[in-house]
């Protein structure tokens, strides 16, 4: 695969691009981007050194064409781009959360080598968790290339498709939810007397450290709990309180609650 275009460069797919290209998973001469709104794709391009086309372009000649627009307009588009490159059978790429490789395909109108990822918000830092999958016409050094571009910005798993739509509340709609927490911990520090700042300062890295200690292998979370807490002490106090008031259920039912909602999407 030489040769990679991104139809779409909007909040999700500039980290991607961004790290496709700075992470030499392809040369960044290699690497074309088209947007409708031209001005910005122009300054973005620029600013990253990659190759603003026209969507004809990335049509007609990418080895790897990556869906980066919104779903809904899928319909629109999709007809006109299996037009265009059945002859060529380029890798296709899709970010559309919920669209599956089977509807991608009816609207190509030909049997199209897909692969899907998806990605979360936290690319535009580096640390997004990414799923991708594909069907069965992706060869094994295709599906290869697209970990390489999910790991470009964080880390990646290969799932089959259709684990994702639970994927997609964990690592999708989880990060709202780790935001929510986060505020609510600052809140209260400010609320018990400390300054904004600190207060927002001390609730990130606490849980940016605990998620540290997890990943590194420490311990398991249940573990991890008990070696903060001491007997009689203060932790315990407020452990005690989320498990009374339960913590555990209150996640579990704004999980299900987004995961029903993706099935009636």
């Amino acid at each position: 695969m030489k040769t990679i275009g991104f139809i779409g460069a909007g909040n999700m797919a500039r980290p991607i691009i961004r790290s496709t290209a700075e992470k030499g998973v392809f040369e960044k001469n290699d690497i074309y981007v088209y947007d409708p709104n031209t001005e910005a794709l122009n300054s973005f391009c620029a600013c990253v050194g990659v190759n603003a086309v026209g969507e004809g372009f990335v049509r007609k000649n990418c080895d790897v064409i990556m869906l980066c627009t919104k779903p809904q307009v899928f319909p629109t588009i999709l007809p006109a781009v299996g037009e265009t490159v059945r002859d060529r059978d380029p890798l296709i790429v899709s970010i559309a959360a919920g669209k599956t490789t089977e509807y991608i395909a009816s609207l190509l109108g030909y049997n199209a080598k897909i692969a899907r990822i998806f990605p979360n918000l936290n690319a535009e830092v580096g640390s997004a968790i990414s799923a991708y999958t594909s069907n069965q016409r992706v060869s094994e050094d295709e599906i290869n290339l697209v970990g390489k571009i999910c790991s470009s910005y964080g880390e990646a798993v290969r799932l089959a498709e259709d684990k994702f739509s639970v994927f997609g509340v964990l690592g999708g709609c989880a990060p709202a939810y780790s935001f929510m927490f986060i505020d609510a911990l600052a809140k209260s520090g400010e609320k018990y007397g400390l300054d904004k700042e600190t207060a927002f300062k001390a609730a990130v890295q606490v849980v940016l450290g605990s998620a540290e200690l997890l990943k590194a292998g420490v311990g398991e979370p249940g573990e991890m709990v008990k070696r903060v807490c001491s007997p009689g002490g203060t932790t315990i106090e407020g452990v005690n309180v989320l498990d009374s008031d339960g913590l555990y259920a209150l996640v579990d039912k704004a999980f299900k609650a987004s995961y029903d909602r993706d099935k009636q999407l």
